[in-house]
């Protein structure tokens, strides 16, 4: 815990002068709060008995007491009232600017892991860790830190006017006090816990409802609509078993320690009623005193009430520093050159846990030609492309541009010189321009206008209401499929890679669209070195080179007219896929 909260006050650090003016201002507001209760016993005596008052070094007769000490309650409520106001906002504007620095942070370290991590299940818990906890923890750093400075620094001034105004009734009352810190400590700790759990359950429950609402159309088409409500009021119910544990254990805090504080007032009280019999000019003192334990009621409550807050948020940091602490390799090396004589993998091996998914794969493109891949599904073909596009890393052999090892070049660089165009096609929600721009931010319009009609596109986008200023919707929904696919080419050509991966763009289109996304392929490809998954006959038999992998390796490679005389595994996989060839 001691480590998660200096990591959160670190995040202050860059706001330091605004944190620190928040805490003098909480200091004045302390101060007033002090003098509140310095000033209740001289008040009552003076102004109910009618007797001589000594309030420091002033000696005000009870006539003059009668607007002084009330004007002096009056400006010390002003001041108090200032004090907390500036107290309030600064550190208010502190924490957000941390939070949004945890966010920054947060988000750029998801923008680097690995694209399985978010492809998983476990994305659901990811997005409940950058919202749901964040939250959480915004609350432990702007409201209940704000809250606690104030009200710490209050308890800790009157607890010093009482010890100024009577010692030993101040061991009496707050005997209690030091007894009381180790159930406090335990129960934080059941509070942190009860937290961490019911943020993951939480996490879990956002898993469940992305991954049903994203297969949404799979739910309805199959009539799962009872089964996967089911799952979520099973899931609910998993959360709120844990949301309800937690709860009551926050719940207990405040009438705990609440307890505690009447305890001691109440010790006090008796204490002091047997001190003013003996002895009455000690009843100024002690009804200061009891003043000051009164005033430390709120702040007292207020802090029990944020204790839970603040530990739970300290939970929640736990669970999002933990996934910001997940390592990343550093992206060092010297910047990839363009590709100009080969690309050759070697003895290339690669594990999804367990599963290995190529098993000493060897193959080799050579700079300007086209090679396409074919296998049955899990043959290995889509985890050439995620090694090539440095997604995951080999556990044996190695990837070579142009004889270098590809670990020699930072990532971005290498990806810089390649372009990828999918199956189905990823738009951002924004404009056709933006959408090509993808491939190349610096572009210019005339360059996106070569990329589209290069792409067949700028007729379809000359069509369109606003032209380039036409938004595409979320996932690109206002256009059709082979709309967005040839917007996918033309950000490939915006880009003028030097190696192209093709996940068969076209397999999912109608004839007409094909027909134009294919003559956009045909351009892009010329001259370009070009790796394809193949899925349709007419793909393959325009391959320079054919590999066909089984179990992550080449068990066959050469030109379709090769392998249709001496290729077994080639043919069986024509033969299953009928007339569009291998799937």
């Amino acid at each position: 815990m001691t480590s998660t909260l200096r990591r959160l006050l670190g995040l202050l650090r860059p706001s330091a002068s605004l944190v620190i003016g928040a805490v003098l201002a909480a200091g004045v507001s302390a101060a007033a709060a002090a003098g509140y209760a310095w000033l209740i016993g001289p008040l009552l005596r003076g102004v109910l008995v009618s007797e001589p008052m000594h309030v420091g070094g002033l000696h005000p007769s009870p006539a003059q007491a009668r607007w002084l000490l009330p004007g002096l309650l009056v400006l010390l409520a002003v001041v108090k009232a200032g004090a907390q106001l500036l107290q309030t906002g600064w550190m208010q504007v502190a924490g957000q600017r941390a939070l949004a620095r945890l966010r920054s942070e947060l988000y750029a370290h998801l923008l680097s892991l690995p694209p399985a991590i978010h492809e998983s299940r476990a994305s659901g818990d990811v997005l409940s860790r950058l919202t749901a906890d964040v939250a959480q923890v915004e609350f432990s750093v702007t409201q209940a830190l704000t809250t606690w400075v104030r009200d710490a620094l209050q308890l800790l001034a009157l607890l010093v006017v009482c010890f100024l105004l009577d010692w030993r009734l101040f061991a009496l009352s707050f005997v209690v006090f030091p007894a009381a810190l180790v159930p406090i400590v335990r129960f934080a700790r059941a509070v942190k816990r009860a937290a961490r759990t019911t943020q993951g359950s939480l996490g879990n429950l956002t898993a469940l409802v992305g991954e049903q609402l994203h297969a949404l159309p799979i739910v309805q088409a199959f009539g799962m609509e009872s089964r996967v409500r089911t799952q979520f009021d099973t899931e609910q119910a998993r959360y709120l078993k844990e949301m309800d544990r937690s709860l009551l254990l926050r719940g207990s805090a405040s009438p705990s320690i609440e307890l505690l504080g009447i305890a001691g007032l109440a010790l006090a009280l008796a204490v002091g009623a047997r001190a003013v019999r003996a002895e009455p000019s000690l009843a100024s003192h002690v009804m200061s005193y009891v003043g000051a334990v009164l005033l430390m009621y709120g702040p007292l409550k207020t802090l029990s009430s944020t204790l839970t807050q603040v530990v739970a948020g300290l939970g929640a940091a736990e669970r999002v520093f933990e996934l910001e602490d997940r390592s990343v390799p550093p992206d060092r090396g010297d910047i990839a050159p363009p590709l100009r004589r080969a690309l050759r993998l070697e003895d290339m091996r690669i594990q999804y846990g367990e599963v290995e998914a190529l098993r000493g794969l060897t193959l080799e493109l050579p700079a300007g030609k086209t090679v396409a891949l074919v296998g049955a599904s899990g043959a290995g073909k889509t985890t050439v492309f995620a090694a090539l596009l440095r997604f995951v890393d080999p556990v044996g052999g190695r990837i070579l541009w142009d004889g270098q090892d590809v670990r020699g070049y930072t990532r971005a660089s290498l990806r810089a010189r390649l372009a990828w165009v999918p199956q189905e096609p990823v738009l951002f929600a924004g404009s056709v321009r933006d959408a090509v721009l993808v491939g190349k931010p610096e572009a210019t319009d005339v360059e996106v206008w070569s990329a589209l009609a290069r792409a067949h596109g700028a007729e379809f986008v000359r069509a369109l209401p606003q032209g380039l200023d036409t938004q595409v919707g979320e996932r690109g929904a206002q256009l059709s499929g082979g709309q967005r696919q040839r917007l996918a080419i033309a950000r490939a050509f915006v880009r003028e890679p030097s190696l192209l991966l093709l996940d068969e763009p076209t397999s999912s289109l109608d004839a007409a669209s094909e027909a134009l996304v294919q003559a956009g392929l045909a351009e892009l490809k010329a001259g370009r070195t070009t790796l394809v998954i193949a899925h349709r006959l007419s793909t393959v038999r325009h391959a320079d080179l054919i590999l066909v992998l089984e179990a992550g390796r080449v068990v066959e490679q050469g030109t379709h007219d090769q392998l249709m005389e001496h290729g077994k595994v080639y043919r069986r996989l024509l033969d299953q896929g009928g007339a569009d060839g291998p799937a």
